[in-house]
């Protein structure tokens, strides 16, 4: 009952968020000038845009099961649907006198334009629409809501978020009624009404704007950064105090290691969706706790670097393979920064936090600096740990909050092209094939036989998704995971066991969005088992570890007519080039011409 409440007042907090600010001016000018009560139009719109929310997160964030089209193309588009409300607003003859919307876009004429001027409000509609997909990214207890309470208890979950909704809708409500007062007392002073609506119709242009270029959320950060960040602070801090216990994990036996490799927004995203992986918290490293800040380390004036702490469960991931992740995505050779960032606070370290973390920092700095992958020296400080400072909540998980500009910034800062240039080349394959990555060779079992119990604490590690696959039989959505157009050479295992599954070899393209394979890489590899959890019975895919996915009988001919239908989230690709290195290479001959 607590939380239900928090879910209310974050929905109300999430109406002064920094991200939100710039999109108010809709609401309000969705009123009517003179009106004494709050306009059915903004109603209308607030009315909407509750009902987009719950829409796209049950649909796109919760289940993922039917939406196959990535967030940020929902993005993209409400901006594109605001900007048009704006000039239909700001410019209402212009649908008039276009001949491309008058003959090509009728339809969104009548809905957007024409909807809006004559009052049919099917504009309005549209318009909140399309708003959903932008508020969904401005509340920590919204991300925390459908990250974890929702996948775990959907019912708990769907209240929860109808209370947020609740409360999101009220404070609206409060912004549309004052906001509506503010223009009659300016319209007093105009001459007419419709030079109000132009103002408003200019202003929700330009918020459409900000949200197609991702600038949107560079005026969240910048809000941010000059400290205000009050109630965003204030849910951090509820939830930290009142969230449902039973959604939170318990660690046993994992190790920390702190890595600096400049942006921590990139640094954070490459880890965090590696299996055995437990988190990725962003922070800054090396200072003091009084200039843990991003707005003074930002500066470059303190003794911080922005870093990274990874926790991590050595029985499923080994302190070589972060170390080969870390080396990855980062430029080792740069003293000034990383990338487009520059300062001592972008410069990489590996901060250990034991002799272990030690000695293998050092081996795999120095069997790097030996590969001839880089002309230049390998500059990555490794230096003993001594302190870390979370960062403000904004910055955390932000290749999720704001994927749309998270993904321009990899692109746009350089880090993205050096990558895949760099460890595309032979010396790269050639590092990570003498590197110690020994892990499956050496604490793996060959017979992969586990208990029950076993395999259930392994299953703890694996992230929502892959959880609810593997775990709940869940399915992911098709043309929106990782595997489905995959082409590379390689074996696929078991997320949690590792045991080899498939091959890809056996990989054709189904034009069904999920990985398909014709056959499995041994006969032993998987089980089938009756399925009669929908209207037709199917048979279930099973791997030792839980569910894998489904085989039906329309694969190709002339391989056997059977199509092993599976999800990404419950495998783990090894390319062919590391098979060798991890324990695979029995299965090299698959390769051979």
């Amino acid at each position: 009952m607590v939380f239900f409440l928090i879910a209310i007042l974050a929905g109300v907090f999430t109406v002064v968020a920094p991200c939100i600010l710039p999109l108010l001016p809709i609401v309000v000018g969705a009123s009517e000038a003179g009106e004494k009560r709050i306009s059915r139009r903004a109603i209308t719109v607030i009315g909407s845009l509750s009902v987009s929310v719950i829409l796209f997160t049950l649909l796109l964030k919760a289940t993922t099961l039917f939406i196959s089209i990535p967030q940020i193309f929902w993005s993209s588009f409400s901006a594109v649907v605001i900007i048009l409300v704006g000039l239909a607003i700001a410019f209402p003859s212009l649908w008039t006198k276009v001949p491309f919307v008058n003959k090509l876009s009728i339809l969104s004429n009548k809905a957007v334009g024409v909807g809006y001027q004559r009052k049919s409000y099917k504009g309005d509609i549209l318009m909140g629409l399309a708003l959903g997909p932008v508020f969904t990214t401005c509340s920590p207890t919204y991300l925390f809501i459908i990250a974890t309470t929702l996948p775990a208890s959907f019912f708990i979950g769907f209240i929860y978020l109808l209370g947020f909704t609740f409360g999101l809708a009220l404070a609206l409500l409060l912004v549309a009624y004052f906001g509506q007062k503010i223009v009659n007392k300016v319209s007093d002073h105009m001459q007419a009404t419709g030079r109000i609506k132009q103002v408003f119709g200019v202003l929700i242009i330009v918020a459409g704007i900000l949200i197609l270029t991702g600038y949107d959320k560079k005026l969240e950060t910048l809000i941010l950064d000059s400290g205000y960040g009050a109630t965003i602070q204030l849910e951090d801090k509820l939830i930290e105090r009142f969230a449902p216990t039973d959604m939170k994990k318990e660690s046993s036996g994992y190790q920390t290691i702190t890595l600096a490799g400049g942006c921590f927004w990139c640094t954070e995203a490459y880890f965090q969706e590696h299996p055995g992986v437990i988190d990725a918290i962003s922070g800054y490293a090396g200072g003091s706790e009084q200039d843990a800040s991003y707005l003074k380390v930002s500066k470059g004036t303190t003794a911080h670097r922005e870093a990274v702490q990874v926790t991590y469960d050595p029985k499923v991931i080994s302190i070589e393979e972060i170390l080969d992740i870390y080396w990855s995505h980062i430029d080792p050779t740069n003293t000034s920064g990383q990338f487009a960032d520059k300062g001592f606070q972008y410069t990489t370290a590996i901060f250990y936090h034991n002799d272990v973390q030690k000695e293998s920092a050092l081996d795999s700095k120095k069997r790097l600096e030996q590969s001839g992958l880089f002309n230049k020296p390998v500059a990555t400080e490794v230096l003993s740990f001594d302190n870390f400072y979370k960062a403000e909540e904004y910055h955390q998980d932000y290749y999720k909050k704001a994927a749309d500009h998270y993904e321009r910034y990899k692109r746009g800062s350089g880090r993205a092209g050096f990558v895949e240039e760099t460890w595309a080349k032979d010396a790269a394959i050639k590092f990570l094939e003498t590197e110690q990555t020994t892990y499956m060779k050496k604490n793996i079992k060959g017979d992969y036989n586990y208990t029950d119990k076993e395999i259930a604490e392994m299953l703890k590690n694996l992230d929502p998704l892959a959880y609810h696959v593997v775990a709940e039989n869940g399915t992911e959505s098709p043309f929106n995971n990782k595997y489905w157009d995959n082409k590379a050479e390689g074996i696929y295992v078991d997320i949690v066991t590792k045991k080899p599954l498939f091959s890809s070899t056996h990989k054709y393209d189904s034009g069904t969005g999920w990985p398909s394979f014709w056959r499995t890489i041994d006969d032993d590899s998987v089980t089938l088992h009756e399925d009669n959890s929908l209207s037709t019975t199917r048979t279930e895919v099973r791997s030792d570890a839980g569910h894998v996915g489904h085989v039906f009988n329309d694969g190709p001919v002339e391989e056997g007519g059977r199509r092993f239908c599976t999800n990404s989230a419950s495998l783990l690709f090894i390319p062919k080039e590391e098979m060798k290195s991890k324990g695979y290479e029995k299965y090299l001959h698959l390769f051979e011409a």
